[in-house]
């Protein structure tokens, strides 16, 4: 069933809320990166932050649109375009806040073995979701590719 303005607004939240979601997972790789990318993590560190500050924290120093702003914008038909809709926003919402959560946790425990399996899946659901975010809003690129980057820091020593 096609989405409908009256449901318009429950749609921008519900997507608003998986984006904080991630958000809040990026920035706890950033707090954990020296655990994650050992001498790497200076680096991982920093590019998190600059993307979190140009693209999130201060988008009028950036000159960037502040994603919640192309989400309220975004008309109707582009989260039904999306995908963000009826069964596919649920399915999609209920698998970026498991992936989210899972691996936070999964980082905060601490142990290497823990966090390597979930951070590949976590990259594979959050590169579906963050695809079909910036169809819909025309978010910026930036936040996929930056999680493309942490996925190719990761060290190949755990198989």
């Amino acid at each position: 069933m096609p989405l409908t303005d009256d449901e318009l607004r429950d749609v921008q939240g519900r997507v608003m809320r998986m984006l904080v979601d991630t958000i809040n997972t990026f920035e706890t790789i950033g707090v954990h990166a020296d655990g994650l990318f050992g001498d790497r993590a200076p680096e991982v560190r920093a590019a998190i932050n600059e993307y979190l500050d140009d693209f999130w924290r201060n988008t009028a120093a950036s000159g960037e649109t502040h994603p919640e702003v192309l989400i309220y914008e975004a008309p109707r038909e582009n989260f039904q375009k999306a995908g963000f809709y009826g069964a596919q926003l649920d399915l999609k919402e209920r698998q970026v806040t498991a992936a989210n959560g899972t691996l936070r946790e999964r980082i905060v425990g601490g142990a290497r073995q823990l966090w390597r399996r979930p951070f590949r899946k976590w990259v594979d659901i959050i590169n579906n979701f963050l695809g079909s975010l910036a169809s819909a809003t025309g978010l910026s690129e930036a936040l996929k590719e930056l999680k493309d980057c942490l996925r190719d820091e990761l060290p190949d020593d755990d198989d």
